[in-house]
């Protein structure tokens, strides 16, 4: 089963609020009902909430405790007053007591903080979307393969780090790179940013190819009467690569169909993500469609060797992912789990899928296989380096 890196919203411990509650008789329901919603200060942000809750006494009778308001709307002494003047001062006796303040996310949540006061939930099976068996395996296979490529970035003196970018739709592999900070000398060239990059330079000439070709076989029009074929080739100069006129779904309508709010922003969304939802549609998208999908590496699967840094994981927001999967937390300097969680951040637009640790016992058999006990011990060499950067403060 893989450990996916879930939003803060969802491993939070409970945190509760103030609120005056009361216990009353079931026969004054209505009449206490009738007073809060109609001299009370209306609770903000507590919806999630049940205003009732039964209790029984020892005795066994029952009684309920109601929410009345918060704590802080207003002050015990203007409470008692309110209820003289409706004549309840008998019937309700207020007290301060603490109430989950976020709703909860997660059936562990719900489970836990019932037991503050009673709360809805609704589990949403999006946030956890099931990896099947199939799926599974090749998440499996293709860790294996980003790993060996470590092997030649070692052999070139390069650090061991290596990224590989793939089509969840076909399991066609998009891109593979390894860190070339060394070799470049350029202290940005980390395996992510080369991984995205030649995906966007694949992408980019393919455009060319095809605008290249479909200019050249139609008409255009000059004027009124004369017609010619244009070519990117005779004019000299390239076709125009902007951006098409049509705004991007993910960044335009996304915004519009799902507003801001802490529920759908610590989640991906089924249209930017791999989701179950996007592969089902890979079999009937024509050419056009799969084109749009590719754009900015939408719904890509990432795997890495190591954990990015804060830089490779918002290039990674930009590139509208749908799932990352690597194998070493990086506790120092790591974006997607150890210090930050930038890929569930609720104030960026775009969330995608974060699984840590896939493939980490499998690489550090075969390390200790190959090196020894001791196969953690930097100053053997390369063949160590695999795992070594784990504890160091290393930007990935």
């Amino acid at each position: 089963m893989l450990d996916q890196v879930l939003p803060e919203a969802e491993v939070r411990a409970l945190e509760t609020v103030d609120v005056y509650i009361a216990t009353i008789e079931p026969k004054h329901t209505n009449q206490v009902i009738k007073f809060i919603r109609g001299k009370l200060p209306a609770t903000q942000g507590l919806d999630h909430i049940k205003q009732i809750r039964k209790t029984t006494t020892d005795d066994g009778a029952v009684k309920l405790d109601v929410v009345l308001c918060e704590g802080l709307a207003l002050s015990a002494q203007v409470l008692d007053q309110l209820l003289k003047q409706e004549g309840l001062e008998s019937m309700v006796t207020p007290r301060i007591h603490g109430v989950p303040k976020y709703p909860p996310l997660t059936r562990d949540q719900f489970e836990q903080w019932k037991a503050a006061w009673p709360t809805t939930f609704r589990e949403d099976t999006n946030r956890h979307p099931k990896i099947s068996d199939k799926d599974e395996a090749a998440i499996m296979g293709h860790i294996q393969s980003v790993w060996g490529h470590t092997a030649e970035a070692t052999s070139k003196g390069e650090l061991p780090i290596a990224a590989m970018i793939v089509d969840p739709l076909t399991q066609q592999i998009m891109a593979t790179s390894y860190d070339t900070r060394k070799s470049t000398g350029y202290i940005l060239q980390h395996a992510v940013m080369n991984c995205v990059a030649a995906v966007a330079k694949r992408e980019r000439d393919g455009s060319l190819s095809q605008r290249a070709e479909y200019h050249h076989q139609q008409p255009h029009s000059i004027g009124s009467d004369t017609v010619v074929p244009i070519s990117s080739e005779k004019q000299g100069a390239e076709p125009v690569t902007g951006r098409e006129s049509t705004p991007s779904p993910i960044c335009g309508e996304k915004r519009k169909k799902n507003p801001v709010s802490e529920t759908n922003l610590s989640t991906p969304s089924p249209e930017s993500s791999a989701s179950p939802l996007l592969r089902d549609e890979g079999a009937g998208d024509t050419e056009d469609r799969r084109v749009k999908k590719a754009y900015l590496c939408t719904g890509y699967d990432v795997f890495l060797t190591h954990e990015p840094c804060v830089m490779c994981s918002m290039a990674l927001v930009h590139s509208r992912v749908g799932r990352v999967f690597y194998t070493v937390p990086m506790a120092a300097s790591g974006g997607l789990g150890s210090q930050h969680k930038i890929h569930s951040h609720p104030s960026l637009n775009h969330h995608f899928f974060v699984y840590r640790q896939v493939g980490y016992q499998a690489q550090q058999d075969k390390v200790k296989e190959q090196c020894g006990d001791d196969s953690m011990n930097e100053n053997k060499g390369a063949s160590i380096g695999l795992l070594a950067l784990e504890n160091q403060k290393v930007d990935c």
